[in-house]
């Protein structure tokens, strides 16, 4: 028996894939389903599984940052990406497999015939030496974020930017000096835009930049109160990722 964590950001991929392991992959035991990557991270290192299923595109800990967090690496990685193509080269070339999203079923039991295949004599550390070798992730320039305003871009300093407030199909994106502009789009295309360090979605409706937390309280009633005097709610499926970036400070 294979024993196995999930690691992803996006609670629907997490419950797609283990529905499909417990339906499909009878010679699989999952050990934990984390929720970001940090969760991750811990759940590796408490478990020690035998097999990995790791998202590569998560905010604040991504995929890589998981490895080299971790640890030992005496385990196998699938990663489940929807990623661009040189990332997947860098799979290739380390025998790292990985499973484009949306994965499809006899992928993954392909993917898990090749874990148990493998001779007690591979070498497992090695492999993901190769790996972060081979690909590392280039720091993105994060001095200007560009936003669809009518028909045009309109950049704008990253900590001009103070959250982004859901409203149905459209979003409202609040600026300091209390200006606000409203885009026809979803909370969730922003996201896609602008995900990553210093921006995290603490709520189904909110996204925030945490260079603008003046005071983050923790509790069953979580909430952040930004500088701009708005109180958020921290949702209760967000609170730990959120709170274990500042356990450092």
């Amino acid at each position: 028996m294979i024993k196995a964590i999930i690691i992803d950001d996006e609670k629907n991929a997490l419950d797609v894939l283990q529905m499909q392991i417990q339906q499909f992959c009878d010679d699989v035991q999952i050990l934990a389903v984390c929720q970001g990557g940090t969760e991750g991270v811990k759940a590796i290192n408490e478990f020690k599984p035998d097999l990995v299923f790791l998202d590569i595109e998560m905010p604040h800990v991504n995929g890589f940052d998981v490895l080299e967090m971790t640890k030992s690496h005496n385990f196998n990685v699938i990663f489940t990406t929807a990623y661009d193509q040189f990332a997947i080269k860098a799979f290739k070339f380390s025998a790292i497999d990985y499973l484009l999203k949306p994965i499809d079923i006899l992928d993954l039991q392909q993917a898990i015939k090749k874990v148990k295949k493998q001779s007690d004599n591979y070498n497992l550390e090695e492999k993901i030496k190769l790996l972060l070798g081979q690909y590392k992730p280039t720091a993105i320039n994060r001095q200007k974020i560009a936003l669809p305003v009518g028909n045009m871009l309109e950049f704008f300093d990253v900590d001009a930017i103070v959250r982004v407030e859901s409203d149905s199909n459209y979003s409202h994106v609040h600026l300091i000096n209390q200006k606000k502009i409203t885009l026809s789009k979803t909370l969730k295309d922003v996201e896609e835009n602008i995900k990553g360090d210093p921006f995290f979605r603490v709520h189904q409706s909110h996204l925030i930049n945490t260079n603008h937390v003046e005071k983050a309280v923790k509790g069953e009633n979580a909430y952040v109160l930004m500088k701009d005097g708005t109180t958020i709610t921290i949702s209760r499926n967000r609170k730990d990722e959120f709170f274990n970036m500042f356990r450092k400070i």
